[in-house]
């Protein structure tokens, strides 16, 4: 642009005399003119050719659902409630693509087919599928026991299974694995980088306020280790997803939960019996029941469905299937049930999907309050939390809904702790899965000091202020003492405030939930013991909660509100696919996270990034955050 500026100045001032100087002038401004025209008429030609082909591919393109079809569920990525929005940028076109799968996507899908009389069988493809915590797969396991018991078959096969992968393969009626394949079974475990001497050489130094003695979302930053106060509160809530996994394996396989316990204590011993042969050992501990490759999972397919034409059964997957049927378009009509989802960290202002934005998901709450045709709302929560003041201005929101007539239940997902328990906290009943975490009812604040860095660098600060706090908060000069109390009041404060609205909305005593908060992280099933959850359930059950509170019948209708999008991001999403940065810059040399067989350095380089990314996101005005770090 000042390129053009610059020759426009220099044709305007070009040293010509005269008429013969004005004409050149007018000539080189109007040529000018007709190019810059030109470079218009192209660049929004191929905008709209680009919406066009959006378009089209939405509209033109549907798929048609075979008759006599397999349905194939070949989520690739990690298993997620909402899809990251995408960033619309030219750099990402030199990447490769990275995707989620949408939870909903896959159940809705499974939930169709079941009595789609065009769907004979369902196949399991899990090679591709990435992350997911266990109540996320809990609900696609649901599903798939309502598919099974429609009477058609379902087939899982995979070259390897990871944890997460084997959990969703174990619902199938057949688990067919490669005879040179693994499941990479080990339980459940909880460990992260810690910072502090890496800070320290650094010469950086984290200001560290915090409200609740367990609250651990800060200690990779002040501490080498895990504090035994986080080993002990871990250690409860991964003993319930651990005994929950296990005992849901033994009921889908027909085994005992204490034989898997037996394998894992002791792999060497088992695998030793079988010579090392990893794969027998899995088929004769009954954990698999076939060995072979892919053809012989689709010969199995074919006899179970009594196939019996020479071409492969014809195959839709999950998205297609999805796109072909519509199932959302054969809905009632007896009112709306709008079911909203927060997913991510919640930060302040307006937010991409894939984050929580104080701004954005108030915006929603204030749609569905003034639409007639919504009778009640579902929050659905997995959030680990974030800005305690964007926690606050969410809730409030939410007490303007409740205020409205219509009632609000919530819907715990895999997490739905700290800021993410604040904003749960005032709707009429909150619905979590046992294997759900949340609690973590405490408060902190951090604020790095980089002085000593600077210092070893030879950079100092100087400087004055009319106020004893004027430039108190830059990093490159040691914070005041008199700042440092402010801030911990101000930590305390807004714990006080915590305590105070969650004993309010579940008619406790403070002091009762200060007995239950101090940052400490509980399993759903716990939390629903300690009365912080009202009842133990999926998105399915507090869904049929808000209709019954609604007053509905059974012919009302499931409305699912999302964020608007305006024609850049559609665009951005038919280009690239969904958003997933970390893994875009790992893919981009090479190195595919999303499958089982992914590298160990990648497997290992991910977590530390994911902490690095989530502390870098976070912008509450106040440096104030409930925010509790659980790694999926």
């Amino acid at each position: 642009m000042f390129d053009k500026i610059r020759l426009h100045e220099s044709i305007q001032s070009f040293p010509l005399p005269g008429k013969q100087g004005a004409a050149m002038r007018q000539l080189f401004s109007r040529v000018f003119g007709f190019f810059d025209v030109l470079r218009r008429i192209i660049i929004n030609g191929v905008f709209v050719l680009m919406m066009l082909v959006l378009i089209a591919l939405i509209f033109v393109n549907r798929p048609s659902v075979p008759v006599n079809a397999v349905l194939v569920i070949n989520p690739q990525g990690k298993l997620v409630e909402e899809l990251e929005a995408q960033v619309p940028n030219f750099l990402a076109l030199g990447m490769p693509t990275v995707h989620q799968a949408r939870v909903r996507d896959i159940t809705d899908a499974i939930k169709a087919a079941k009595d789609d009389e065009r769907i004979v069988a369902m196949r399991l493809d899990l090679d591709a599928m990435g992350s997911a915590s266990l109540a996320k797969l809990q609900i696609i396991a649901q599903a798939v026991e309502s598919f099974r018991q429609s009477g058609k078959p379902v087939l899982a096969e995979g070259y390897s299974f990871s944890q997460g992968q084997y959990y969703l393969a174990a619902t199938a009626n057949k688990v067919f694995l490669n005879p040179l394949g693994v499941i990479e079974l080990s339980g459940i475990a909880v460990y992260q980088n810690y910072f502090k001497d890496a800070l320290d050489s650094l010469g950086v130094d984290m200001h560290i306020f915090r409200a609740g003695r367990y609250k651990a979302a800060v200690e990779p930053l002040m501490r080498n280790d895990m504090s035994a106060d986080s080993k002990s509160v871990n250690q409860a809530w991964m003993d319930v997803m651990w005994t929950a996994y296990k005992q849901d394996i033994a009921k889908m396989r027909g085994i005992e939960a204490e034989n898997i316990q037996k394998v894992l204590d002791r792999p060497a011993d088992y695998i030793k019996r079988y010579h090392g042969d990893v794969a027998q050992m899995l088929l004769q501990e009954h954990l698999v029941d076939v060995l072979a490759d892919s053809v012989a999972a689709d010969q199995y397919l074919a006899a179970e469905v009594n196939w019996a034409e020479e071409e492969p059964m014809p195959e839709i997957d999950f998205q297609n299937y999805l796109h072909a049927a519509n199932p959302q378009a054969e809905q009632g009509s007896g009112g709306q049930i709008a079911v909203i989802t927060a997913s991510g960290t919640i930060l302040a202002g307006a937010q991409p999907s894939g984050s929580v934005g104080s701004d954005t998901l108030s915006d929603m709450l204030r749609q569905v309050r003034l639409d007639d045709a919504v009778k009640g709302v579902v929050l659905r929560v997995d959030s680990p939390g974030g800005s305690a003041l964007a926690s606050e201005v969410i809730r409030q929101s939410l007490i303007r809904l409740n205020d409205s007539g219509k009632p609000l239940v919530v819907s715990m997902g895999s997490v739905a702790a700290s800021g993410g328990y604040w904003i749960s906290a005032g709707a009429k009943e909150i619905w979590a899965q046992p294997t759900t975490i949340t609690g973590s009812i405490g408060v902190f604040g951090m604020i790095p000091n980089v002085t000593r860095g600077l210092g070893k660098l030879g950079i100092h600060t100087d400087g004055l202020g009319t106020t004893a706090t004027a430039g108190a908060m830059r990093p490159d000069k040691p914070m005041p003492d008199q700042m440092k109390a402010i801030i911990q009041m101000g930590v305390d404060h807004t714990y006080q405030r915590f305590l105070t609205l969650v004993a309010e909305s579940r008619n406790m005593g403070v002091e009762q939930v200060d007995e239950l908060a101090q940052g400490r992280v509980w399993s759903g099933l716990h939390a629903q013991q300690k009365g912080l959850v009202d009842k133990l359930g999926g998105l399915d059950e507090a869904i049929a909660a808000t209709a019954k509170y609604a007053g509905l019948k059974e012919d009302y209708s499931v409305k699912y509100v999302e964020p608007p999008k305006g024609p850049r991001e559609l665009l951005a999403e038919a280009l690239f696919g969904e958003a997933d940065t970390l893994h875009r810059m790992l893919a981009m040399v090479g190195v595919d996270t999303r499958s089982s067989a992914a590298p160990w350095y990648a497997k290992a380089m991910l977590p530390m990034l994911e902490q690095v990314k989530s502390v870098l996101q976070l912008n509450d005005p106040n440096h104030v955050y409930a925010l509790v770090n659980i790694a999926e």
